[in-house]
Formats: C-alpha cells, structure tokens, sequence
C-alpha cells in the first residue's frame, strides 16, 4: 500500500487530535469526585488500588494509563469510558471524529505511529548519555525542563480557557504569521481551544528542549503585549519564576 504526504498530514493532525482529547479530559475533571469516579471506571484495568491511590488529577491518571499501554494514539478507549464519568460534550464530539479518521486512514496512522515508536527506540546509548552530560553541566535548563514538563498541559489547559476572541492579537505577538494564523483558523473553525492549542505547539516546537525559557518568555511577553498580565503571572506561579 503506498503511502502519500497526504497520510502523513492527516497522522501528524491526528497526533494533535489525541493530545487535545488528553486536555480535554483534564479541563473536564473539576471535582475530586470526577477524578474518583474516574478511577474506579478504570481500576480493572490498572490492577492497582494502591497506585490509583496516589493519583492526585487527570493528568497522573492519563500518565499511568499511557505508562502501562492502556492509552495510546491508537487506543483511546478508555478515554471514551471516563466520558461517562466526565459528562463532557466536547469530549464526546472530540472521540467520534477521532475514531472516524483511525477508521478511515488505520493503515498509514499504525504504519507511522510504529515508525515513530521505532525512531525512539532506537536512540543509541551515546545520543542518552551526552543529553544526560548536557542536562548535568547545566542544572538549571535540567530543573526548568523538569518543571516545565510537569506543568505544561496545565499552562495549556489554562491559555486555551482564557485567551478567547483575542487568540489571533496572541498568535501575532507569538510571531505567527497571517497567512499561518488563517489556516489555523481554518483547521479549527468551530474549535476556539483548538486554534490556541495548534498555536502554542506550533511555536513550542521552534525551541529545543535546552531553550524552553526562552519559549515561556516568548508566551509571557505575547500576553503583556494583549494587556493580559494576569495570566503571565499565573504562568510564572505555575513554574516557580
């Protein structure tokens, strides 16, 4: 079976897709009695009251599923069942487009989804240890990564909800073009959350794990720039700044 740009385009889409769902299942768990009820819809699953006990929000329970394969690009059931205790409509419309694109395209999705396993697997020992030397000559990008990593669906999960109607002024002060910022738009016509999201990852990709500073900077400065300081502070509280 041949396998077209288009295919691809339409696997790199789905990745954001699946990331979107992982948010909108955190945005959609506001109680501790959601996060419970969650639990227990999974708990045999997991096989594990004792690690579910320390889960402490949604996005520690997405980690543990993804950690034992319950979750994955190509399973997102079990994000369909916490639906049931999450009540969200977006979530619900969100997995039927989901699944109607992995019916559609499930050959080229699996075939690039196992190549990208693959690709990770197969970093050799010396690529871990020279990122493990450059993280220790410079503990500070170590601990900033390490904070960063932590909280960045919460950072997400946070502009998404707040920018609103002003998420074109951020894309510009983001440094995002026009023409970029109108196929977004065009991409997500109907998903306000989703144009934020693609903007945030599309600018977050432009810096390496060492400059992730500099990318908080960059947010930080955009939201000065729309007089929404409050959300910087907040962004600076999260990591500790």
């Amino acid at each position: 079976m041949e396998i077209t740009v288009q295919d691809r385009t339409i696997y790199e889409q789905l990745c954001k897709d699946y990331l979107n769902l992982k948010l909108l299942a955190q945005n959609a768990c506001t109680s501790p009695e959601r996060l419970e009820r969650c639990k227990q819809l999974i708990l045999e699953d997991v096989h594990s009251k004792r690690k579910l006990s320390r889960v402490s929000s949604c996005d520690d329970l997405l980690q543990i599923l993804e950690q034992r394969n319950l979750l994955s690009l190509l399973k997102p059931e079990l994000i369909e069942r916490l639906e049931l205790a999450l009540d969200s409509e977006d979530i619900t419309n969100a997995i039927k487009l989901y699944r109607k694109t992995i019916s559609l395209h499930y050959a080229p999705i699996r075939r690039f989804y196992l190549e990208d396993l693959r690709y990770r697997d197969r970093r050799t020992l010396l690529e871990r240890e020279v990122e493990k030397i450059k993280l220790a000559e410079n503990p500070n990008i170590s601990s900033f990564h390490e904070k960063y990593r932590k909280q960045r669906e919460t950072i997400y999960s946070l502009l998404q909800k707040q920018i609103g109607r002003d998420w074109k002024a951020f894309g510009r002060n983001l440094n995002i073009t026009e023409a970029e910022l109108d196929e977004i738009n065009e991409r997500n016509r109907n998903d306000l959350k989703g144009r934020i999201y693609e903007m945030l990852l599309s600018v977050e990709q432009t810096f390496t794990d060492d400059s992730l500073e500099q990318f908080i900077s960059t947010l930080t400065k955009a939201l000065e720039k729309i007089r929404r300081s409050d959300l910087k502070r907040k962004i600076e509280s999260e990591l500790g700044m």
